[in-house]
């Protein structure tokens, strides 16, 4: 891998790094890299990542010491967090893309992503908080749909998915680009899929419904 100067002293804060299969999503069953960075501008009710909200408890890490910590092997790798946005994950972005690797970031969609980001990134796993997580952030996706798919969490289905029609409506998200898990914390996790699927039924939704799978692996 060729560096510049200042990619090579780029320092990002970093939660932990490993290899799995991605559990969620439209890329859901795909072997991964996991870069998890740490630092979150939210505090998720139902978040099952709590230790890398806060940037001081990760690890400064330099972006060679990141690529040196990844299964060769794979060449796909997920950037999360926390919210990985609030670094400037561009240089290792592209760091990871002259290796061949197709790259997901996933994010609140609270902070968008600048117009070079956008370019190297293969997919943008957005997740739009409901209600449900305590917060209620502003998305302007209608005039800038920079997302590849939309993952809502849904706790209450009758109650969340009100907010998730709305927000499909007045972002004019296309329907294909949405999707539904359940909370990763229910115990009675197929029964959580099942509300879900009882209710877009009921509804006649045409959106997508996805476990969790390492949820249901019981891996990370």
């Amino acid at each position: 891998m060729s560096l510049t100067t200042n990619e090579e002293s780029m320092v990002y804060w970093v939660s932990e790094i490993f290899t799995s299969i991605q559990g969620e999503g439209g890329v859901i069953g795909t072997p991964s890299n996991f870069i998890r960075l740490a630092g979150c501008n939210l505090r998720c009710l139902w978040c099952d990542t709590k230790y890398s909200w806060v940037r001081e408890q990760g690890s400064k890490t330099k972006i060679s010491e990141i690529i040196g910590a990844l299964d060769r092997r794979i060449k796909i790798t997920t950037i999360t967090g926390g919210e990985p946005l609030l670094q400037d994950v561009t240089p290792l972005v592209r760091a990871l893309k002259t290796l061949g690797h197709r790259v997901i970031v996933e994010t609140s969609g609270t902070i968008k992503p600048k117009p070079e980001l956008r370019k190297l990134v293969d997919v943008f796993s957005v997740s739009p908080k409901l209600s449900n997580s305590g917060f209620t952030p502003k998305y302007s996706f209608r005039e800038d749909d920079w997302a590849t798919y939309y993952k809502f969490v849904i706790v209450k289905p009758k109650e969340d998915l009100n907010e998730v029609e709305e927000f499909v409506r007045s972002q004019r998200i296309p329907d294909h680009k949405v999707i539904l898990q359940p909370d990763g914390n229910r115990e009675d996790y197929i029964n959580a899929l099942s509300e879900i699927v009882e209710e877009i039924m009921r509804r006649g939704l045409t959106y997508r419904v996805l476990p969790q799978l390492h949820r249901i692996l019981g891996v990370r």
